[in-house]
């Protein structure tokens, strides 16, 4: 086994009511503000290789940037982790609808449509405030959700943490 989203006893059935159970607790889909979070660190980072690669060479800095900018997304969403610097930070990962690991194949269609989902007024990744999985047009195009590893606490977890509060 890989990693625990490889477990069999991982399970999900996001149809219905959205969180993802694990042998850990569960975990909700992520919420707009940590996504917007991850995407401005992930940014910040890239702009700042960017420039790094203009200072060193103006006349191929946009397509080096550009490699790099699909190389950074689809290396670090598709791998065993399924999180890139900013979405580590923000607590959140990429996973397939099934909760596995994202792929490198379907991080690359999700970094591809991306695009397309910022050049129309950015309504692709608005689109998540009204979906009921949270799913911008790239998560959809690639059968993917974003998570919150910010588990939700059972009644039973909170007991066990604060057993001297009442939890009726």
């Amino acid at each position: 086994m890989a990693n625990s989203w490889d477990s069999p006893s991982f399970q999900s059935d996001l149809g219905k009511n959205g969180p993802l159970e694990t042998p850990r607790g569960m975990f909700p889909l992520a919420t707009f503000r940590q996504r917007a979070l991850a995407w401005l660190i992930d940014m910040v980072i890239l702009t700042l290789i960017s420039e790094v690669f203009f200072q060193i060479n103006q006349t191929d800095a946009n397509t080096i940037a550009a490699i790099v900018d699909l190389g950074y997304m689809v290396l670090l969403l598709g791998g065993p982790y399924g999180q890139t610097v900013g979405a580590k930070i923000a607590r959140v990962r990429v996973v397939r609808l099934d909760g596995k690991q994202l792929g490198y194949l379907r991080a690359a269609a999700r970094y591809l449509v991306a695009g397309i989902s910022a050049i129309v007024f950015a309504l692709g990744y608005l689109w998540m405030l009204r979906d009921p999985k949270k799913q911008t047009w790239h998560d959809k195009a690639a059968g993917s959700l974003v998570i919150s590893l910010v588990p939700i606490p059972t009644i039973e977890t909170a007991q066990a943490e604060y057993p001297d509060r009442p939890y009726n």
